[in-house]
């Protein structure tokens, strides 16, 4: 995974990283505490790291208007470089996003869930990253899933599953993700952490 700014020195890196740390702690801590991911904390990366995506795309391609007016070699390769990433990137998170709002729009996810999760598909707009979250939140989230299943203590939760798969309708409701929606946010904020440090 290439950092958002390339060629960054090495405490800028580590400064970058301590900070998106603390950014996804308050998410995950925050979420635990009240049920509540503020926009106050969403937006803001929603912008930085999806307008800097914007504006890397946008230098690539007034870049290669550029190539026609006779920029020089060094130039066209640095533009090289960013094109391999910078579209691609960009249409990730475009796909990225349309899939946190319509999990949104099915009540699977709260809003600042969703929101948050915009934020950090734009911090790491790979596929890599999408399967390793994907395979994170199964590995944390399914056991605890099972658990609740197969408690003696939560009936009540076995038989709302079973009222939804014999009666409908599958998809939860708004009702249903307020009144039973979990504060879940650190089953993709902790993958986030581990994958900033080892692959960022």
């Amino acid at each position: 995974m290439v950092p958002l700014v390339a060629e960054t020195p090495a405490f800028a890196h580590s400064l970058a990283r301590a900070l998106i740390t603390l950014w996804l702690l308050v998410i995950a801590c925050g979420d635990a505490h009240t049920a509540i991911i503020p926009n106050q904390v969403t937006l803001p990366s929603i912008v930085l790291f999806g307008g800097w995506r914007v504006v890397e795309a946008g230098w690539w391609a007034l870049g290669t208007l550029g190539v026609r007016f006779g920029l020089p070699v060094d130039t066209q390769a640095h533009l090289a470089t960013i094109r391999d990433r910078a579209l691609p990137n960009l249409l990730f998170i475009l796909v990225a996003w349309a899939l946190c709002f319509a999990l949104w729009e099915l009540h699977i996810v709260g809003g600042g869930d969703a929101k948050a999760l915009m934020g950090i598909f734009a911090l790491f707009p790979t596929v890599r990253f999408a399967l390793f979250l994907c395979v994170a939140v199964l590995v944390l989230s399914l056991p605890i899933l099972l658990i609740k299943l197969f408690s003696k203590k939560d009936h009540g939760y076995r038989e709302a599953v079973r009222r939804k798969l014999t009666t409908g309708p599958i998809l939860p409701t708004e009702q249903d993700l307020e009144k039973r929606g979990q504060p879940y946010a650190w089953a993709f904020c902790l993958p986030g952490v581990v994958y900033l440090w080892c692959q960022w």
